[in-house]
C-alpha cells in the first residue's frame, strides 16, 4: 500500500472514523483502524457493534491494506501541520512509514485477517434528509437518552418514519424529547430504536454541506453520507431491541394553563437562580398573576430568587424541576417565545415553541416540601 494525501484530509477522516472505537475496549486489534488503498484510500473502525468508513481524498500508488493502532496515529498526525504526507506499508517488517517533510514515523501494524469485516447491506428502506437537518434533529432530542445500560431501550433514540414526515424521540423516563421534519419521496414506514451515540457522532461531525442516506434493515441501519452523489462516510449501527415507551400516551390531555414566555429570559434566569447548586437541587416556580417567580434554596449554602413579569392571569401554581433537564428543554426551543403549557403540578408539563408543532419537550416536576 501507498498513498498521497494531506494531513487534514486524513485526520479528519480519522477523527470521524475514532467515533467507533470504544475506549474502553479490552480487545487491541479493535483498539487500531484499517486503512486501505484500492479504487481509492478508507479508514475503518468498529467495536463490533457499530462500524464505521470514512472515504479519504488521495492518491493511490499501490493497493493494500493494514491496521495501526488509532491513538498513536492520531496524537501523530495532531502534531504536524497541514501539509502533503505518503503512507507506505511495508509487508516485509509490516511496518506503516508516514513521511512528512524532514519527518519519518515508522509504525508496527497489527493483523489484517484478525479485524472483523465491515458489515454487508442490504439496500431496503431508504430515507434521504439533508445533513443539516438531520443533526438539528438529533441535537434537540439526544440529551433526553438516558445514560443508564440496565434499560438499553432508553439510551437509544426512536426513529419514526412515515410517507413524508421523520419524527426522532428520546427519553430517560423523567423527560421525553420529540422533533419533526418533513421528508419528500418517502414510500417508507417504520419504527426503529438507534444507539444515541451513533447518531451523536454524526451530529459532531465536521459534515454540513451533504445528504445521509439511512438505509434501515431488519437488525442494523446504515446511515451513508453523500456529497456531489458520492458516498464519503459510511456508518453500520445495529438496532436496539425491545420496547420503545409508547410516548403518544404519556402525552397530558387537560393542559389547563398555558403560559407564554420569552424564551431567553426565563433560560437565563434559571440559569442565574441555578449557579448556587452543583447538584441538581430543584429549582422552584411560581406562577402567579403577572409574574414567575424563580427560587431556589439549601441549606448548607443560601438561597436565590429572582423574578420576571409574564402574562399569566389564573391561579397560583407552585411547581419544581431538576434545573438541568429544565435548561435542556429550553435550550431545544427555536423560538423566541415557548410555551410552559401545565395540568398539575405534580404532572408532567410540555414546553414548546409558540408555533412549531413538530417539536415539544416532556418534563416531569419534582416533588418538594
Amino acid at each position: 500500500m501507498k498513498i498521497q494525501t494531506t494531513r487534514n484530509d486524513i485526520l479528519n477522516a480519522l477523527l470521524f472514523a475514532n467515533r467507533a472505537i470504544n475506549p474502553k475496549t479490552n480487545s487491541f486489534i479493535l483498539s487500531g483502524v484499517m486503512l486501505e488503498a484500492d479504487q481509492g484510500f478508507s479508514i475503518y473502525s468498529t467495536d463490533l457493534e457499530t462500524s464505521v468508513k470514512s472515504a479519504v481524498k488521495a492518491k493511490v500508488l499501490e493497493k493494500g491494506k493494514t491496521v495501526v493502532p488509532a491513538k498513536i496515529l492520531i496524537n501523530i498526525l495532531k502534531s504536524l501541520k497541514e501539509a502533503k504526507i505518503e503512507l507506505v506499508f511495508n509487508s516485509e517488517t509490516n511496518s506503516l512509514n508516514i513521511e512528512y517533510q524532514n519527518t519519518n514515523f515508522t509504525l508496527n501494524t497489527l493483523s489484517v485477517t484478525e479485524y472483523p469485516a465491515f458489515p454487508d447491506i442490504r439496500e431496503e428502506n431508504k430515507i434521504n434528509m439533508e445533513i443539516s437537518k438531520f443533526k438539528e434533529m438529533v441535537s434537540k432530542v439526544q440529551r433526553a437518552a438516558s445514560i443508564d445500560e440496565s434499560r438499553a431501550i432508553l439510551t437509544g433514540v426512536l426513529l419514526e418514519v412515515e410517507k413524508e414526515s421523520i419524527r426522532m424521540v428520546a427519553t430517560d423516563s423523567y423527560r421525553l424529547a420529540l422533533a419533526g421534519e418533513k421528508i419528500i419521496n418517502s414510500t417508507v414506514e417504520t419504527k426503529v430504536v438507534v444507539p444515541a451515540r451513533v447518531l451523536d457522532s454524526i451530529q459532531k461531525s465536521e459534515h454540513s454541506e451533504e445528504t445521509v442516506e439511512m438505509n434501515i434493515e431488519e437488525n442494523q441501519v446504515s446511515f451513508n453520507i453523500k456529497k456531489d452523489k458520492e458516498v464519503k462516510d459510511i456508518i453500520v449501527s445495529r438496532l436496539l431491541s425491545g420496547k420503545f415507551p409508547e410516548y403518544s400516551q404519556l402525552m397530558p390531555t387537560d393542559l389547563k394553563h398555558n403560559i407564554m414566555i420569552d424564551k431567553e429570559k426565563i433560560l437565563e434566569v434559571v440559569k442565574r437562580i441555578s449557579s448556587i447548586s452543583k447538584d441538581n437541587i430543584p429549582i422552584k416556580l411560581s406562577i402567579d398573576k403577572g409574574k414567575i417567580t424563580v427560587k431556589m434554596n439549601i441549606r448548607e449554602v443560601g438561597s436565590s430568587s429572582e423574578d420576571f413579569e409574564v402574562s399569566y392571569g389564573e391561579e397560583k401554581i407552585d411547581i419544581a424541576f431538576n434545573p438541568d433537564y429544565l435548561v435542556d428543554g429550553l435550550n431545544m426551543m427555536d423560538s423566541k417565545k415557548i410555551i410552559l403549557s401545565i395540568e398539575d403540578p405534580l404532572k408532567p408539563i410540555l414546553v414548546k415553541p409558540e408555533k412549531n408543532e413538530n417539536m415539544l419537550y416532556l418534563l416531569m416536576p419534582v416533588r418538594v416540601t
